[in-house]
């Protein structure tokens, strides 16, 4: 009971991160090592832990969503795709590479958490453009989508930042509008790869249903209240706890 209580409040957590600034997956992912998870389970467990959340947080967002024209939700199809194109890619991953790509990924999320600040920036000060009409420009922001999802299905962290910064070349002014439209993108990633790991049987519901509930609080009161809750804060707490969880799997 008290693993269950533990695990609904670090969901929580994980989806208010995940809600305002990416990377809650990598709060999720020491917790259950530390539960005895192999590094293949853990991450599918992960992954079926934050779609929730991620929906939750983009209903947050809806308002902006409606507002939005109807073309810049094609670039969820290639995220359905790319996305099990990774999960595939890490369910065939022998042990010993996993255990050095993972904890170098956490890494890799870790740098890119530390510079979503410079992407906001741009992405407020930016001039509006409609490039996003050219058809050939949706084809290069699709492809782009494309790789961004397979790393997102191969590795549930850090790849929120990138969609966000991929979305900052569209002609979406406002920032909630590309945080909900982020979110949408990582809830068709995530529940992608959580259905195909759960075909194979990698997931560990037992430990992914309190963490569901607690994303769910967490991705819509992130979306609630993302103006009144310090982004900086939970940044340096993610990147804290990442370098510390990659040391500890090199290391191991």
């Amino acid at each position: 009971m008290i693993t269950f209580i533990l695990l609904v409040f670090l969901g929580l957590f994980a989806g208010l991160i995940n809600s305002i600034a990416g990377g809650g997956a990598i709060i999720l992912f020491p917790v259950l090592q530390f539960l005895g998870l192999p590094l293949l389970m853990t991450n599918a467990t992960v992954a079926a832990s934050i779609w929730p959340g991620s929906l939750a947080s983009a209903i947050g967002y809806k308002k902006y969503l409606s507002k939005l024209p109807s073309r810049y939700f094609l670039i969820l199809l290639p995220c359905l795709v790319g996305s099990l194109v990774g999960a595939n890619l890490l369910k065939k991953t022998p042990d010993h590479i996993l255990k050095f790509v993972l904890p170098t990924l956490i890494l890799l999320a870790v740098i890119l958490i530390g510079l979503n600040p410079k992407v906001h920036d741009y992405l407020y000060k930016r001039k509006a453009k409609s490039r996003f009409k050219n058809p050939l420009y949706l084809i290069i922001i699709g492809a782009f989508s494309f790789l961004i999802a397979v790393y997102g299905g191969y590795f549930g962290a850090g790849f929120g930042i990138i969609i966000l910064a991929l979305l900052g070349l569209t002609s979406i002014r406002n920032i909630h509008a590309l945080n909900g439209l982020k979110n949408l993108a990582s809830f068709c990633i995530t529940l992608t790869a959580s259905a195909y790991f759960e075909y194979y049987h990698l997931i560990d519901w037992k430990y992914a249903i309190p963490i569901i509930i607690g994303t769910i609080l967490g991705g819509f009161f992130g979306a609630t209240f993302s103006t009144k809750i310090s982004e900086q804060v939970i940044r340096k707490i993610i990147i804290f706890v990442g370098i510390i969880v990659a040391v500890y799997l090199f290391i191991k």
